[in-house]
């Protein structure tokens, strides 16, 4: 198969011709509000999600919620547990969760990119699994033995939990001779990200949160009441909370400290039980290529075999990527490299997804205005765990309900500067294709 990295990497993009220009070419600004989102394997396997009605009218709130993802609906849902005589609004653009809440590996661990402090992570986790427990979600949390290759055939330092496998026992047991060695690690948990986001939702309605569906929030007005301007109505709050993650820097917010990435993730069909065995996917059920562009592979609990890769950078922060065909081709060759059956397993179902990313690989936490708007986003490419903790620590900080974890988050968040879309995509574009693991 024949495919030409940089066409894709680059395939997502505009033409660029001269710096200073690219800012003036019409409609590369604002918030995309008709992007398609097409499904993930995951939202196919779960009952229907409820629908939303749209913002018809305008309204004020004491909170509104822009973002129906993890973080905007952890948020909503424990600001009304702590203040239930609030009147909370979540804000969704397209459909609830159609973000990067449903289209992520469902690889859930105690690690928040950008912040040391291990406890802090552990209670992070530990209010995910409580969340979990209270609301009796169905998501099939549990362990995740996971493999994570190191590119090295020397063994690294190993923590508690973890243990080495060579190259020839990693062939024996994956079925692929393509790694050097792996850290075994025991650390790991897996959820089916689609149910997970039926919990969330399910908890927000159950307390009261009203939730509003192609409802796009397209500039937020700072003030002691914050004015948000929809498509359809405008709604006054006295504080607000943006969860919007890589969708951040087209609503106008932190253009020059956070950026999107795209991925793709592609499904093979369901494996039998020999086939799971082959591949050794009955004892790792996650593996991490721990490049500077990961690449994760995982069984699904209903047998399907799965890769996740980085595409790359779309030009002016958009959250579309055109080539969705040549980005499939490209994931189905990175397959075949690592496990050669993996020809005859038919890939059938692929889909995109962008994350919010900051150049130091920082969270970015905190506040914007006159204090009442609320920003909890950049989760690096790893957001099932941190956008949970993220939101319980928003809606404590917005309910002033003090938590040693709020200082912690607030104290590693950064949005150091980051050049404008020109020398973004320059600087971007090239070095993601030259590290494209193909």
């Amino acid at each position: 198969m024949k495919i030409s990295r940089r066409q894709l990497v680059l395939g997502g993009s505009a033409a660029i011709t001269a710096p200073g220009i690219a800012g003036l070419v019409a409609g590369q600004k604002g918030v995309e509000v008709n992007a398609l989102r097409d499904q993930s394997l995951w939202t196919t396997q779960v009952s229907s999600l409820p629908t939303f009605p749209q913002l018809d009218a305008n309204r004020t709130v004491d909170l509104a919620v822009i973002g129906g993802g993890y973080t905007g609906l952890s948020c909503a849902y424990y600001v009304k547990t702590l203040r239930p005589e609030w009147n909370v609004v979540v804000l969704e653009s397209h459909e609830v969760g159609s973000g990067a809440s449903s289209r992520n590996t469902g690889a859930v661990y105690a690690k928040h990119v950008g912040v040391s402090d291990q406890g802090f992570a552990d209670r992070g986790l530990d209010r995910l699994r409580k969340f979990i427990d209270d609301q009796a979600i169905d998501c099939d949390f549990e362990p995740a033995p996971t493999l994570m290759f190191t590119g090295s055939k020397t063994p690294p330092q190993l923590a508690a939990g973890e243990s080495w496998l060579g190259q020839g026992e990693l062939q024996e047991r994956i079925g692929s001779d393509y790694y050097k060695g792996a850290i075994l690690s025991q650390n790991f948990f897996k959820i089916q990200p689609a149910k997970l986001l039926a919990g969330h939702v399910n908890a927000a309605v159950g307390v009261g949160v009203e939730i509003f569906e192609r409802s796009p929030a397209l500039q937020v007005n700072p003030g002691n009441t914050v004015k948000i301007d929809t498509t359809t109505g405008m709604l006054r709050a006295s504080q607000v909370m943006v969860a919007t993650n890589a969708y951040t820097p087209r609503l106008g917010l932190y253009e020059c400290g956070m950026y999107p990435l795209h991925q793709y993730s592609l499904a093979t069909r369901k494996l039998s039980a020999s086939e799971i065995k082959h591949f050794g996917l009955d004892q790792t059920t996650l593996r991490f290529e721990q490049n500077i562009l990961p690449v994760t592979f995982s069984i699904t609990p209903t047998g399907h075999f799965f890769l996740r890769m980085v595409l790359g950078y779309a030009s002016f922060d958009s959250q579309i990527w055109k080539d969705s065909r040549g980005a499939k081709a490209l994931a189905q060759l990175l397959f075949e490299q690592r496990y050669p059956g993996a020809s005859d397993l038919q890939p059938n179902f692929g889909w995109h997804g962008v994350t919010g990313h900051t150049p130091l690989f920082k969270p970015i936490f905190g506040t914007l205005g006159d204090g009442n708007i609320h920003v909890s986003v950049a989760y690096n490419g790893l957001g099932i765990m941190p956008a949970h903790n993220s939101g319980f620590l928003s809606a404590s900080r917005i309910c002033g309900e003090a938590d040693a974890d709020i200082s912690i988050l607030e104290a590693a968040s950064s949005s150091t500067p980051f050049p404008g879309d020109f020398y973004r995509s320059l600087m971007l574009k090239p070095v993601m294709n030259a590290l494209m693991p193909v």
